[in-house]
């Protein structure tokens, strides 16, 4: 694909710096690529600093992990406008909010017998946040788990011995922090919350009014079938369509810059749409 509208660094749970995201989508033919990072804009001047100097269309994106009761949703913005000083101090307390989770992970690890050495894990977090991958990542170099999926089944997981779960954070306060913003306003990998259509409709009708703009329906996991049926539900509700890799570099095997995605076309649609959001909020 030419667009490549989800993409993880080292500032959030990829393995790849911003410039090595940047030269690895040229080396993919992808001419345009947005850096989405979990609930951070660390990596974004960077970004945009490493694709004016090598060729690269570049969208400063984020995206916002919420909470739907037993539900995971992820909002995906794009085109944010990192002045906004309102802006700002919403994903600073996003990353406040991450890290009193984290603290109650290491103490109830702390209760099963097994302290969590905060130095150690950090160094398995280079970037501005530390997620439960690291902690993953942790368990792993510490022998107490022989792979990054038995951390999650035997403690990071929901069932897991260590869980602990996401401060409310509701996707409808995400959709309008990134609207107000100015941002275009997309639900990431919705088949990933949830395969029930029906439970997509509803999530998606309460959202639009806070500024949804758009599904993730060019997903790299997701089948043919499963992405014509996405079409059919953005169609049915006025929504654009988004796409991505979801790329995390080695921390997530198999998935590549470009292999999921947009034609720049398609692209040149959701530039046109953001006009418009723009003009009417004049």
């Amino acid at each position: 694909m030419q667009v490549d509208m989800h993409i993880h660094t080292i500032e959030s749970d990829g393995t790849f710096t911003p410039e090595e995201i940047i030269k690895r989508g040229l080396k993919n033919n992808v001419t345009a690529i947005a850096i989405t990072d979990h609930d951070t804009v660390a990596g974004i001047e960077e970004g945009i600093k490493f694709s004016n100097e090598l060729g690269m269309e570049f969208i400063p994106g984020i995206e916002i992990s919420c909470n739907e009761e037993n539900l995971e949703v992820h909002i995906l913005g794009y085109y944010l406008n990192l002045d906004d000083a309102k802006f700002i101090r919403e994903i600073d307390e996003l990353k406040k909010e991450r890290e009193t989770r984290n603290f109650k992970i290491i103490e109830n690890f702390k209760k099963i017998g097994i302290i969590i050495d905060e130095e150690k894990l950090k160094k398995n977090a280079p970037g501005n946040i530390i997620s439960r991958l690291h902690f993953a990542k942790y368990l792993v170099s510490e022998g107490i788990v022989k792979s990054k999926d038995e951390a999650f089944i035997r403690y990071l997981g929901k069932n897991g011995l260590a869980y602990e779960p996401k401060e409310n954070f509701p996707p409808e306060r995400a959709v309008k922090i990134i609207s107000d913003n100015g941002g275009f306003v997309s639900l990431a990998h919705p088949f990933l919350i949830t395969p029930d259509v029906d439970l997509l409709d509803k999530l998606i009708e309460r959202l639009k009014p806070y500024g949804l703009d758009a599904l993730e329906a060019q997903y790299s996991s997701f089948s043919k079938t499963q992405i014509k049926s996405l079409k059919r539900i953005a169609k049915k509700h006025g929504l654009i369509i988004t796409g991505g890799s979801d790329f995390h570099g080695s921390n997530r095997t198999g998935i590549d810059i470009g292999c999921g995605g947009l034609e720049y076309q398609q692209l040149e649609l959701i530039k046109e749409k953001l006009k418009l959001k723009k003009e009417e909020r004049v």
